[in-house]
């Protein structure tokens, strides 16, 4: 079935499908003539076998020559520099994805796996089983657009073997609904956000337009640059934000719930994602004296009080109002499309996680996609700007420039949106110099 949906996708997109062959033995054992001519495939797939290296263009290419073992539990891992600074696709039945840090202005590097057009077959052995709870259904999907090119995740459905891409599906499912369920959007951090990916992202013909999803979640939604604790005893930086007038926070408070107003469109719901950058705002009523800021003292001394009469003795301790969430809810009050998350509140999207931003790991640990991914269900989070798949979890990257005042030397951030369709099944867009998709 999956291997319809396939052929269907090929013809209706003038695609060609490649299917990188496999087999479940000790990839460095040595492998006899005899044992080559003993191997043999599915005559369904015959027409596409594809064992050779080749560049799609000059900015990834098809690892078709590597064989991996079906139950790698980590496949990506040693590749990053086999590809040279291509971005580079490697056959394996565990979908996975991470980003490579580049140099300054030049292409971003992706590595990522296919997933299989296969049944499960593995061993009863703990590296089988593990291989065998991890197979997905999947292929990578490329769209060349000159130097450009556009990934995106084909996850399929294990019964069927239809699938969505974008507001499209494929293979034998009456069922599929076509319309997303959810897009995350990569971290919003309103004031720094790039034009262009705005523009693709809700511009007409963009991501929203296609897909029209039916809850829009937002990560770092406020940047908190005019509180921003890094910059404490920086008097430059301060010098800059009274120039630009990026120092009042109240403004920069109103701005992003405005721009979460503008950009939600009717009929759907938006959902504000507590993250590490609306710490900030707790972070300077904490550490500020109200005096020694008399640009933002009302705004200081009105958000302090409401915090205190909040406050109270609770089962856990003392408890009080987050001050963004308090203001956002106070905000969106009588707002039905916009949705406020309360810290550790949970949010599932079609069976999906989405309440974690990534800042906070389990027990306290700081967050990343590696500790998050096993937290017995499937999540999308933010938080490090750098793009990943990793068994149940992947990660947004970012809507900002590339390069900010803080992120120097080589990186591995990209403008990336995490969509979840219908079916719970989920894939990542990304945007390169304001392009998204082949036109």
């Amino acid at each position: 079935g999956f291997l319809a949906a396939l052929e269907q996708y090929a013809s209706a997109n003038d695609a060609e499908l490649l299917v990188v062959p496999m087999r479940y033995k000790n990839p460095t054992s040595r492998w006899t003539a005899s044992q080559a001519n003993d191997e043999t495939w599915d005559p369904l797939v015959a027409p596409y076998l594809f064992q050779a290296r080749a560049k799609l263009n000059k900015n990834i290419v098809v690892l078709g020559d590597v064989k991996t073992q079906p139950t790698a539990s980590s496949p990506l891992p040693g590749f990053d520099a086999i590809t040279h600074s291509e971005s580079g696709i490697l056959a394996h039945t565990k979908l996975q994805l991470r980003t490579v840090p580049v140099p300054s202005g030049k292409f971003p590097k992706i590595l990522t796996t296919t997933g299989a057009c296969t049944v499960p077959n593995y061993t009863d052995s703990k590296a089988g089983k593990l291989g065998e709870f991890h197979h997905t259904l999947g292929a990578a999907l490329v769209e060349i657009d000159g130097p450009l090119f556009h990934l995106r995740q084909v996850n399929a459905d294990k019964k069927t073997g239809a699938f969505v891409d974008l507001n499209l599906g494929y293979g034998a499912c009456p069922d599929l609904d076509n319309r997303a369920e959810a897009l995350i959007t990569g971290d919003t951090h309103v004031g720094a956000t790039d034009p262009a990916v705005e523009r693709a992202t809700f511009g007409p013909g963009g991501i929203v337009a296609t897909l029209k999803p039916r809850v829009l979640v937002w990560n770092d939604l406020f940047d908190g640059y005019f509180g921003n604790p890094h910059h404490g005893g920086n008097p430059f930086v301060s010098i800059a934000k009274v120039r630009s007038g990026r120092g009042d926070g109240a403004t920069e408070v109103r701005k992003a719930f405005d721009y979460v107003t503008a950009h939600t469109p009717p009929n759907t719901t938006s959902v504000i994602v507590p993250s590490n950058h609306d710490d900030f705002l707790h972070r300077w009523i904490l550490n500020t004296d109200w005096r020694a800021a008399p640009r933002n003292a009302e705004f200081y001394l009105e958000t302090a009080l409401s915090m205190v009469r909040s406050t109270r003795m609770g089962l856990s301790g003392a408890e009080y109002a987050t001050p963004l969430e308090m203001l956002a809810r106070r905000h969106f009050a009588g707002n039905d499309s916009v949705v406020v998350l309360g810290s550790d509140e949970s949010y599932t999207i079609a069976g999906v996680e989405i309440g974690l931003h990534g800042d906070r790991g389990p027990n306290g640990a700081r967050g990343s996609l590696k500790n998050l991914r096993r937290v017995g269900t499937k999540v999308v989070i933010g938080h490090s700007h750098s793009p990943g798949i990793d068994e149940g979890g992947m990660q947004t990257g970012t809507s900002t420039r590339l390069r900010l005042e803080y992120n120097h030397g080589p990186s591995s951030w990209m403008n990336t949106h995490a969509v979840v369709y219908a079916n719970g099944k989920r894939s990542l867009i990304n945007i390169v110099r304001g392009r998204w998709r082949l036109e």
